[in-house]
């Protein structure tokens, strides 16, 4: 094991990284609560629907069940959170990495799309704020990302990894 590796990584990381992601998905839903469709703001739950089925579930039973972290604390936790709920290299590691790419996509550039959308239709200070936020937090995210690849285990063969070196 390499000095800067981690075996698992702290409470204090994992609640960090966890709370940030609420933080950034909850301003990216926000965002484009404006846009409503028979009164409904179906984009803002479509989009946490889809964080939440992806996040949660598709990708913890085909990533994480893969990965050396599998039962322990990874740098978001979901390695201990995926062993609870699927059987160990049970899902398509494939596959998991296809749809972590188009995820995250998805998950950045909706809020994005729908908030801009949603400023057009209807300018509101409160939407752009939270628009401009959102922009603001999205590099940190990557660099939060590319922090934890960089103490991970598997930083070498993962596919996804933000740094191999």
């Amino acid at each position: 094991m390499r000095s800067d590796e981690l075996e698992e990584y702290t409470l204090t990381w994992i609640v960090g990284q966890n709370l940030f992601l609420l933080t950034y998905f909850g301003i990216g839903f926000a965002g484009m609560l404006q846009l409503r469709l028979y009164g409904y703001p179906l984009l803002s739950i479509f989009y946490a629907s889809f964080l939440i089925t992806m996040l949660l579930f598709i990708l913890r039973a085909n990533l994480c069940t893969h990965c050396y972290y599998y039962g322990k604390r990874c740098n978001t936790g979901w390695g201990k959170l995926s062993s609870l709920m699927f059987k160990k290299d049970s899902g398509n590691f494939q596959l998991g990495i296809k749809l972590a790419g188009a995820t995250w996509m998805i998950a950045t550039l909706t809020p994005i799309f729908g908030a801009s959308l949603s400023l057009i239709l209807k300018f509101s200070t409160i939407t752009l704020t939270l628009l401009l936020l959102f922009i603001s937090l999205t590099p940190i995210n990557f660099l939060i990302h590319r922090e934890a690849c960089g103490r991970c285990k598997m930083r070498f063969t993962c596919p996804a990894s933000l740094k191999k070196g």
